[in-house]
């Protein structure tokens, strides 16, 4: 229900890409090759280049660049954040006016009360398309927006997993193993009896599962860089990149991810890990830190990201919403048989005794799914409608 492996927006990657290594210890080329890739982006004709700008790594040396390459180009750096959640807009604004972009801080209250227009975006039952409140603001001043998208899968950005999935397979071969400690290591994106949230209409399989990952810890790569091809393989290419682009469509800009330019992509996938991860200090983006630091770039080191706090959403908003679409028999997922009543009840249960984010993740997919089923199968809810 997250995203779909089928009809890939950019060639997936094979385990032979993290072969015939090459060496950038100061990342050197790779800045060559990011300045690159803003050539090929075609933004010198544009009037204004907007950004999405955090205050980490991966946006902070794309303003960088930028500014590199265009010394008077009027650049604005738009930061998100949700209410009652981590400011980060005070460092990101710091990082702003040393590449001299005027900055913008936008906000966003509720994913349950906008879930209509989050649905909306792509058309299909996701519900994490809440970085269009950046597009939609972007769209006010340009025709072009710049990500830092892709940094973290081709640099190993995700160091909160790496060392967990180390320490989990202990040098087993077995690509099973290696399977299940991997989506261990994105235990949020399922439960342990999510086989039980089906209805009948839909034959879930954990085996057939599996053997989407098999060609990922089944070859000759090191354990790291096998996680790093299905990180690769996986949401960056079916959930990240094709929501980021229906955001984009939808708002009526073009995305500009300075780090998924092919050149870019087939060099990073080849720098050795040790160049690019330290086990001992768990420390990812060793290229890019080069990098930044070449260019004075002062971002936080602790990742973050852009994302909503949902205990605190549920609490305020999501639970009543939820309630109302989710504990009726009538709905639609019910009605299809898509999804399991008895086990929404318990899902429910497990939130409210117990703050299992897990369960509240699974609880978010299926109102997503039961309000794309209103908007595009019954047609019965409008994309802008409000819920509450």
């Amino acid at each position: 229900m997250r995203y779909n492996p089928l009809n890939p927006p950019i060639t997936p990657a094979r385990w032979e890409n993290f072969t015939n290594k090459v060496t950038d210890p100061e990342g050197d080329i790779t800045e060559r090759l990011l300045i690159q890739s803003i050539s090929n982006l075609e933004l010198k004709k544009e009037n204004k280049i907007i950004i999405s700008l955090s205050s980490g790594i991966d946006s902070s040396i794309c303003l960088a660049l930028l500014r590199k390459v265009f010394h008077d180009k009027e650049i604005i750096a738009i930061n998100a954040m949700f209410s009652k959640n981590f400011d980060e807009s005070k460092k990101a604004k710091d990082i702003a006016t040393k590449f001299q972009a005027k900055f913008k801080v936008v906000k966003i209250d509720s994913i349950f009360t906008r879930m209509p227009e989050l649905v909306s975006i792509t058309g299909k039952p996701r519900w994490n398309t809440y970085q269009y409140i950046i597009a939609s603001e972007a769209a006010k001043y340009g025709n072009v927006l710049v990500t830092g998208d892709g940094a973290d899968e081709i640099f190993a950005g995700y160091t909160f997993r790496y060392h967990k999935f180390l320490g989990m397979i202990k040098h087993n071969r077995n690509w099973k193993i290696k399977t299940k400690a991997y989506l261990e290591c994105h235990n949020r994106d399922w439960v342990p009896d999510q086989k039980n949230m089906f209805g009948k209409a839909i034959k879930f399989s954990w085996d057939d599962i599996y053997q989407y990952f098999k060609s990922y810890f089944s070859n000759k790569l090191s354990a790291l860089e096998q996680l790093m091809l299905a990180d690769f393989n996986g949401k960056l290419l079916y959930d990240f990149i094709p929501t980021g682009r229906s955001i984009c469509k939808f708002y009526g800009i073009r995305g500009a991810p300075i780090f998924l330019d092919a050149s870019v992509i087939k060099f990073g996938l080849r720098i050795p890990m040790m160049q690019k991860y330290g086990d001992k200090n768990q420390q990812g983006k060793i290229t890019l830190r080069k990098i930044a630091k070449r260019l004075g770039v002062e971002h936080i080191n602790e990742k973050k990201g852009f994302s909503p706090d949902i205990i605190i959403d549920w609490e305020t908003h999501g639970k009543k919403i939820s309630e109302y679409y989710l504990l009726k028999k009538s709905s639609h997922i019910y009605t299809n048989k898509l999804i399991n009543y008895d086990w929404v009840l318990k899902a429910f249960e497990k939130v409210e005794d117990d703050g299992d984010i897990r369960y509240l993740n699974r609880l978010i997919s299926i109102l997503g799914l039961e309000i794309w089923y209103r908007i595009f199968i019954s047609k019965e809810m409008k994309a802008s409608q409000k819920l509450s």
